[in-house]
């Protein structure tokens, strides 16, 4: 999915946001321990953000236990195909450059459930 949330684009630095859900209790590291910042969503839900504490890559963001769902950041992918966007949320905020294809499913706010 990308994101266009105010708080996404600030924190990826461009338009939007680039990432995909993944079940809590199938997400694993590989290495390394990440260090974490909280935000405040446009949602107005607290976003825990982790990243690399070497490089500062954007690697995951939590919503809590209340979502058993993870945002895994597609840049932080070891092979970005594996990245299949196809929906775009929070396009109350979207700027008026960023065009992404027609086909995708589109959400003013964030998706239901």
């Amino acid at each position: 999915y990308y994101c266009h949330c105010t708080d996404c684009r600030k924190t990826s630095g461009t338009a939007f946001h680039a990432g995909m859900y993944m079940k809590r209790d199938g997400f694993n590291l590989t290495s390394g321990t990440p260090r974490s910042y909280a935000t405040v969503a446009d949602s107005d839900r607290t976003i825990v953000r982790y990243f690399c504490s070497h490089c500062g890559t954007h690697i995951y963001s939590d919503k809590g236990n209340t979502s058993p769902m993870l945002s895994v950041k597609a840049g932080s992918l070891d092979d970005p195909e594996l990245f299949k966007p196809d929906t775009e949320i929070w396009t109350l905020s979207k700027v008026k450059w960023a065009e992404l294809p027609e086909e995708m499913e589109r959400f003013i706010r964030g998706p239901v459930g």
